[in-house]
């Protein structure tokens, strides 16, 4: 990295933790400062550098609002309530304020206060006044950030500080568009966000949960580029302050020149937007890997590298990494319930054990502590209380995808399908993105008989992971349970096509001979019985698949009148049912008297 964008690096994620933090945004603030800790060290002469940088901009741009100046104290103690958690005295304190920061604090405020008494009134996590909870302040909050923005004196340049505190109002506006699944809108106001500030990690995360698709997420990135997002400073002083963008207008900005901003946000994002949907490719682990070399202290990228690992099913290298990351922040709970997860499926009763017992002595009121205690029960298969803990991590946060979806999974272990059901659509409501809880209704579903309903939840699954065989093979079964062997014959072909194992192979090969059975194209399903059997030549491993095979070609050579080859196929049959043995031993008969 060159020494002056470190430097500038060093200034700007500097500045947005303390500017976050200082108007309640604390999960940005807090990874704004991990950023600034994971870049290399500073020598002294880079340290001064930084203070004549920084003085610089200070005396270039330092001008503070006039109303800002007159409430700097209400703002302070305004402040001083929220971080109290007293939201209602703040925005009473506030309801008089002109500044656009106070008018921030004020609405911020006023939607946490709101979402905390609903999180307080409903304790019944699957009941359906749950469901419909509404935050009633949202409407008022819209209004008045439409009319502060309307309001603005277009002549007045904006100072710099003042454009951050115009950044978290359409943070908010997109913020509360999202809830209320209003993507459209809630994007138009992230980008609006993001171009008057764009180190609020929040923002860039709020807007890829925006995107329901990977071809969605992909052209929110063009537009990222077309908006002109990365200027540091505005070129038209009064495209600032046009009509809101609630409204649906469009700013036009053109590409500062000497904009000295670095594209490290619009790498990252990227790189989450390939782990979110499940894209695989080794230029992504390139791309992560430099990233990690030019903030190496940064424990989020490690962890995308943990999770894309996870993902691809890798999980030796998924639990390496976060072994690695639990020595390197022992108390980090973010994603450790990813990380039982993997130990579960490692079946590494020990090790999650250790990882469950360790999380409670950290924090046993975080969610992920919850779901890392409940994972560990489910591997002892106690369901009943892996459940009562799932519930607890929801009780603590309702938007606990990870929790309504392994919850989800409990109930279907105790063969209550309509509870599994509703907690894998509460998880489908909180992210569409995750492929688990899709993959999970098509089971529920399917254990009720009832296949279409199935089959749609399982072609959701196959379009966020298409790489993934287990997608496609509950595809191809449900359209044979439903007669539908031509559209079950191109969904298997489909696994042919993802670098599987030898067992599978044979599974998908002798399951294409029987489906082409089923339609009787005995040519078909001949060529796919004779690939099966070659695969047990090829590797040298038998599998139930290649005997079955074997049989099935001794009949079919039969039938056509090969006894030499029917007789070599049914002698080397050795292993199945007494009826299967039975019929090789008939067909072997057979063959001699001719």
């Amino acid at each position: 990295m060159a020494e002056d964008k470190l430097i500038e690096l060093y200034h700007f994620f500097q500045e947005s933790a303390v500017i976050l933090s200082s108007t309640g945004l604390y999960k940005a603030a807090k990874w704004s400062a991990e950023v600034l800790n994971g870049l290399p060290s500073l020598t002294k002469p880079q340290t001064q550098k930084l203070e004549m940088f920084q003085s610089s901009l200070e005396a270039k741009d330092n001008k503070i609002c006039q109303h800002e100046m007159q409430e700097t104290s209400k703002i302070i103690l305004a402040k001083a309530y929220f971080d109290c958690k007293e939201y209602d005295r703040a925005v009473n304190l506030l309801k008089n304020c002109k500044c656009s920061r106070a008018i921030f604090i004020k609405l911020y405020s006023m939607y946490i206060s709101c979402e905390k008494k609903i999180q307080e009134e409903f304790h019944e996590i699957l009941g359906e006044k749950h469901l419909s909870y509404e935050n009633k302040n949202v409407s008022m909050i819209l209004r008045e950030i439409e009319q502060f923005f309307n309001t603005l004196d277009s002549a007045e340049e904006a100072s710099y500080l003042e454009q951050i505190n115009y950044s978290l109002l359409y943070y908010l506006a997109g913020m509360i568009y999202l809830r209320q699944k209003d993507y459209k809108m809630a994007q138009q106001n992230f980008f609006e966000s993001l171009k008057l500030y764009q180190y609020n990690w929040e923002c860039w995360n709020d807007l890829l949960s925006s995107c329901t698709s990977f071809d969605e997420a992909v052209n929110v990135l063009n537009s990222i580029t077309a908006f002109g997002i990365g200027d540091s400073k505005l070129t038209k002083k009064d495209d600032r302050h046009g009509k809101s963008s609630l409204s649906g207008s469009k700013h036009e900005y053109n590409d500062a020149s000497e904009a000295i901003y670095d594209d490290i946000m619009m790498k990252i994002f990227t790189i989450v937007i390939y782990q979110e949907f499940y894209q695989q490719n080794t230029g992504l682990y390139q791309s992560l890997d430099k990233l990690i070399e030019m903030v190496p202290g940064f424990v989020f990228l490690k962890t995308q590298k943990a999770l894309i690992s996870y993902q691809a099913l890798n999980y030796p290298l998924a639990e390496s990494l976060f072994d690695e990351i639990l020595i390197i922040d022992p108390y980090n709970l973010d994603h450790m319930d990813t990380y039982s997860n993997i130990l579960y499926v490692m079946e590494n009763k020990a090790k999650l054990s250790f990882l469950a017992q360790f999380a409670n002595s950290i924090d046993k009121f975080r969610p992920e502590t919850c779901c890392i205690i409940a994972n560990f029960y489910s591997l002892k298969f106690e369901h009943e209380k892996a459940i009562m803990y799932y519930k607890r991590a929801l009780n603590l946060n309702k938007n606990c995808l990870s929790a309504w979806t392994l919850m989800g999974h409990e109930f279907v272990e105790l063969k209550n399908s309509h509870a599994a059901i509703e907690s894998y659509r509460r998880a489908v409501d909180i992210n569409q993105k995750d492929f688990r809880a899709w993959y999970g209704l098509g089971q529920a579903y399917e254990v009720l008989d009832m296949y279409l309903y199935s089959l749609y939840y399982y072609q959701r699954a196959c379009e966020l992971k298409p790489l993934d065989k287990r997608m496609w093979t509950a595809v191809g079964n449900c359209y044979e349970k439903l007669g539908k062997y031509k559209e079950s014959i191109k969904s298997y072909k489909k696994i042919l096509n993802i670098n599987v194992s030898d067992d599978d192979v044979t599974f998908v090969l002798f399951k294409l001979g029987k489906l082409y059975e089923m339609v009787q194209d005995t040519e078909n399903a001949e060529i796919y019985m004779k690939l099966c059997f070659n695969e047990e030549e090829a590797t040298g491993i038998m599998t139930e698949e290649t005997n079955k095979s074997r049989l099935w070609l001794a009949r079919r050579e039969l039938g056509k009148g090969n006894y030499k080859a029917a007789y070599d196929y049914a002698s080397e049959f050795n292993s199945g049912t007494s009826q299967e043995i039975e019929e090789a031993r008939a067909i072997i008969r057979e063959c001699r008297k001719r």
